[in-house]
């Protein structure tokens, strides 16, 4: 077998060869050693070639609070100003909710993220204010309405929306009492 030269190497390898400096293959004593030698590390490479290059670790969902009582609670856009903020935390206190008890995250933030990074969060509730493109939207069937299953779901209008209308309010509070049972 005649030696290849780099480009002709190229032509058959879709990968980037590395050679580590100190490490040495032994050298073969035949062109047959040779040919099974080449195979081999051919073979190598091709089956190292299905394992993903870089494992990516799922990044993992920035929240404020202490999400003691497994809730997460979501809200469209980047950040929150303070009169929604305040309604949002009297919300969460007439349900018998803190901040310590809940997950706080933007929707800017968590589309960002791989949808891995909610699973691995494992929340038991969501609370979801305001609409988004992003894979937790799929449960949503109706505003106010509880998806139950392996997890509960909660939708809601935007808060901007919510703190505006008395309507929003009374069906945001309707629903809660049903998610929370809440007998008042």
């Amino acid at each position: 077998m005649e030696a290849l030269n780099l480009q002709q190497l190229s032509l058959i390898l879709d990968q980037d060869l590395v050679i580590v400096p100190g490490e040495t293959l032994p050298q073969p004593q035949t062109t047959a050693d040779a040919a099974a030698q080449l195979g081999s590390s051919i073979t190598a490479l091709v089956e190292d070639s299905h394992e993903p290059e870089y494992a990516e670790e799922v990044r993992r969902i920035s929240y404020e609070g202490g999400f003691e009582k497994g809730i997460l609670v979501v809200f469209q856009g980047n950040s929150l100003d303070n009169s929604h903020r305040e309604f949002l935390f009297k919300v969460l206190g007439a349900v018998g909710c803190s901040l310590k008890d809940v997950a706080l995250v933007s929707s800017t933030h968590i589309l960002e993220l791989p949808p891995e990074s909610v699973d691995q969060l494992a929340p038991r509730r969501y609370l979801v204010f305001g609409s988004f493109n992003h894979p937790i939207m799929k449960f949503k069937k109706a505003n106010y309405e509880i998806v139950s299953g392996e997890r509960e779901y909660f939708f809601a209008d935007a808060l901007a929306d919510l703190a505006d209308n008395v309507q929003l309010k009374r069906n945001l509070w309707n629903g809660l009492q049903v998610l929370f049972q809440i007998n008042k």
